[in-house]
């Protein structure tokens, strides 16, 4: 009913306003994605020579995650209108829908049509980031840099940040976090990246302020509430590190996660509850997180140990079994053999059962 509203109101409205094509733009840059969407159709629907209305709507349907109607929208506004912006648009569009090689075609093409112009090199830069080749990408992402003199995007920002986080840069990516919270709305990320960088420096108490950040703004964003679990992990903090795992799976449990995620937040709270010597606690949360999803390798590995201290060997002996099966590149002998004298009983009596661990 509100969308029917809207869209009377809409039509009301078109002769009191410019157009539809300039209210769409209007509505976009306001970032209200679907009532500019709403209205760029329409015009569309009375006039399809306009290639800038196709790449506005391309623009709203790449922020809603509609990736396929983003890049039929791109490529109909570059084939009407071949220039930088809009070959980078389709290259946005093939980015988006994890198609690289064709996305670093359109953006090498738009660096073609004018070397000076800084877009073309940023979606190479992002493309390469996103392949996780962070050379390529800083590479790349510092040419566009030379070539923004001003109104840089906030994307390209965040980019730059999130490279320099990856190449363990730390000073030049809180360099970047500075850019970002000056913003008038700053970006969770940035908050995020920063708790990130200073985890990482075993700073923990700024980590915490930092992901809280994030939290005051979406109490409901897990990735945060992940964060904050790790930073009481790395401190060896169990009692609490449990109860920031028990709150997450509450939440994904709430929010009907995938199975996948559900089962995940599951081990993490079982290794948590293992290296808290509960040992039966952690054998349910695992057991619960292999039956959600039984290719979990560490999963195996954890209720493995959890099953040693128990004196449970021949059940311990299956799931190390089961664990090397899923992940033979992974040395879980190595993590046995830290602590010999703890794991010594298990360790003669894989033996005696022909899995030689040493």
């Amino acid at each position: 009913m509100h969308k029917i509203i809207w869209v009377i109101g809409l039509l009301a409205c078109m002769g009191c306003r410019p157009s539809t094509l300039e209210w769409g733009k209007e509505l976009l840059a306001a970032k209200k994605y679907e009532k500019a969407k709403e209205a760029l159709s329409l015009w569309i629907q009375r006039d399809t020579t306009r290639w800038d209305a196709y790449y506005a709507r391309a623009e709203c349907n790449a922020a809603l995650s509609l990736e396929n109607d983003a890049l039929h929208d791109y490529e109909k506004a570059f084939a009407m209108h071949p220039a930088v912006k809009t070959c980078v648009g389709v290259g946005k569009g093939y980015l988006e829908n994890e198609d690289y090689e064709k996305a670093k075609a359109y953006f090498n093409r738009a660096i073609g049509m004018d070397r000076s112009d800084a877009r073309g090199y940023f979606g190479l830069g992002d493309c390469y980031l996103r392949e996780e080749l962070y050379d390529e990408a800083l590479s790349y992402l510092h040419q566009a840099q030379a070539r923004w003199k001003k109104n840089v995007p906030e994307e390209f920002t965040l980019a730059l940040m999130q490279v320099y986080f990856e190449k363990k840069q730390d000073a030049a990516c809180l360099a970047q976090i500075r850019v970002l919270k000056l913003a008038k709305s700053p970006r969770s990320e940035a908050y995020e990246y920063a708790g990130r960088v200073y985890a990482r420096q075993k700073r923990y108490p700024q980590a915490l302020k930092e992901y809280q950040a994030v939290l005051d703004r979406n109490s409901t964003d897990i990735v945060a509430r992940v964060l904050v679990a790790d930073v009481y992990a790395q401190q060896e903090q169990y009692a609490t590190e449990i109860k920031e795992r028990t709150r997450i799976i509450a939440q994904v449990e709430a929010q009907k996660a995938d199975a996948d995620m559900i089962s995940l937040s599951y081990y993490l709270r079982g290794m948590a509850k293992d290296n808290a010597g509960d040992f039966r606690g952690a054998l349910r949360d695992l057991d619960h997180s292999i039956a959600l999803s039984d290719g979990r390798a560490w999963a195996y590995f954890c209720r493995t140990v959890a099953k040693i201290h128990l004196r449970d060997f021949s059940g311990a002996l299956r799931d190390y079994q089961e664990a090397v099966r899923l992940r033979p590149d992974v040395a879980f002998d190595a993590h046995l053999l830290e602590d010999p004298t703890s794991y010594a009983t298990f360790i003669a009596y894989a033996g005696m059962h022909g899995e030689r661990i040493d």
